[in-house]
């Protein structure tokens, strides 16, 4: 039942997001939807690994957006246009209520018999991939792929000096 809710959430926000015309907000819009996604897929998958590194990639990302637009973005104020918000609210009560219908008549979302599936599921399979990276044979590509995200970090920090920004100073 909780996916329910987390989806609804991020459809009620994908739907949300032309309404908004500031950048600072959009970016928080991009920020609540991947974290509800990323909620979703730790939920429902097998492994939470893809939404730990999800939300982290997409972090970084917007990161990176904010900081430009933060000092490119003008300061004004966001003011609703009433035509929208209503017809926002309309439409996002419809899909809402369609949602439940449909899922409380299909029973989709059965507790008990997904964590079952997931526990036997998990024990048999979700591992293997990880046993495999880590194995004996794959040492030292697994050593050579961290000394080489090492040396682009050291690079990428060497390259973006403070004395030679392109936009002004924070």
């Amino acid at each position: 039942m909780g996916q329910f809710f987390l989806l609804t959430g991020t459809v009620f926000m994908v739907f949300m997001f032309p309404l908004v015309s500031h950048p600072l907000l959009m970016g928080l819009i991009i920020l609540i939807i991947t974290f509800m996604i990323a909620a979703t897929l730790g939920l429902g998958g097998l492994s939470s690994w893809l939404s730990y590194v999800l939300v982290l990639i997409l972090l970084g990302g917007l990161l990176v957006i904010f900081i430009y637009i933060s000092l490119l973005a003008s300061n004004e104020n966001q003011t609703p246009q009433n035509n929208k918000i209503k017809m926002f609210f309309l439409s996002t009560t419809s899909i809402l209520a369609g949602s439940l219908v449909i899922s409380s008549s299909l029973k989709v979302f059965d507790s008990k018999t997904n964590a079952l599936l997931k526990m036997t599921h998990y024990n048999n399979e979700s591992t293997d991939w990880l046993n495999l990276l880590y194995s004996e044979q794959l040492g030292g590509m697994t050593i050579f792929l961290v000394l080489y995200l090492l040396l682009t970090l050291i690079v990428v920090v060497a390259i973006s000096k403070n004395d030679s920004s392109s936009l002004r100073a924070l």
